[in-house]
């Protein structure tokens, strides 16, 4: 079976005559007729029935229809993705996420990288770290932010460290404040972040110092605490992230702490195959914006999970 013959029947069918379909292949209607006849040949079947000097499709001939239409189909498709190819506007990106990033930032980043990238397909997924961290594992997945812990064998990471800062409301007197000092948040309403080595070195921070804080809520977001710092409850330690898009609206104000608290998370990538050039232009537009918006962040080298655990 050739795709000459292919082409024939189905001019023929559009047509709706052998001559006709002869013009627009521009081939002579013998030539179509033997294209036709070898393809009969091949099939076992006939394609056409003789009614009133009218060929018409014999119920083979219709289910067969069916099939070379989408055989074209598909090959008008490869026009397209050839062009695309051409114009580097194709393929797809799957990215899982953490929350804490996949909530506000990430939708930012990937808008700013989706304006360039017409075409391309993406998957933003939000998942906890440890699941982040399998489908990062099984080769499935082209980006991965989540938090690290442990040997991971397949994943490459790149360790992204910055400072933490403290969100709180516009109206509270330690706005007045260019940064705050551990003294400053004693006995301040400080909303807690759930199971968070960033709030567990704070806690011990407070500890060193006999400090302590009002602490009645505690929740598992960051944006989630930062939805409270806008309804008036609390303050809250946090990523610089989270906090700069909340300060987005006038009802909320970022301050620098005058001590170090890191706020840590690792890039992943499979690493059973080289980085996806997609995903390397993902990850210099999440530098960019980052910058963009003031965010210090220090970046290290990408690193293989499969060893010992890394505590830098």
């Amino acid at each position: 079976m050739k795709l000459s013959q292919l082409n024939a029947f189905r001019a023929i069918v559009e047509c709706q005559t052998v001559t006709a379909a002869a013009e627009r292949l521009n081939l002579s209607q013998p030539a179509v007729s033997r294209l036709l006849s070898a393809l009969e040949g091949c099939l076992g079947f006939t394609l056409f029935v003789r009614k009133k000097n009218r060929l018409e499709l014999s119920d083979e001939g219709q289910a067969f229809y069916l099939e070379v239409a989408r055989v074209f189909e598909a090959v008008a498709g490869l026009d397209h993705a050839a062009d695309a190819i051409r114009t580097r506007h194709f393929g797809s990106l799957n990215i899982a996420a953490m929350p804490l990033l996949s909530n506000a930032f990430l939708p930012r980043v990937l808008a700013g990288f989706l304006r360039g990238s017409e075409g391309l397909k993406v998957g933003l997924k939000t998942y906890r770290s440890e699941e982040v961290l399998r489908r990062i594992q099984s080769q499935t997945t082209d980006i991965g932010v989540a938090f690290v812990e442990g040997s991971w064998p397949g994943v490459q990471a790149q360790r992204v460290s910055c400072e933490s800062v403290c969100l709180l409301p516009a109206s509270s007197p330690l706005a007045a404040l260019t940064a705050l000092d551990v003294a400053d948040l004693a006995d301040q309403p400080l909303i807690r972040h759930e199971k968070d080595p960033q709030q567990r070195r704070l806690d011990a921070l407070l500890h060193r110092y006999g400090l302590t804080t009002r602490q009645q809520l505690e929740v598992s977001l960051a944006s989630t605490a930062a939805a409270l710092v806008r309804e008036g409850v609390g303050m809250a330690v946090t990523d610089p992230f989270t906090a700069t898009l909340a300060c987005e609206q006038s009802s909320l104000v970022m301050r620098p702490l005058r001590f170090s608290l890191p706020f840590e998370f690792d890039i992943l990538y499979p690493g059973m195959r080289p980085i996806h050039r997609h995903a390397e232009q993902f990850v210099e537009r999440f530098w960019l914006l980052a910058d963009e918006l003031g965010i210090l962040l220090h970046i290290g080298a990408i690193r293989e999970l499969g060893d010992a655990p890394d505590h830098s």
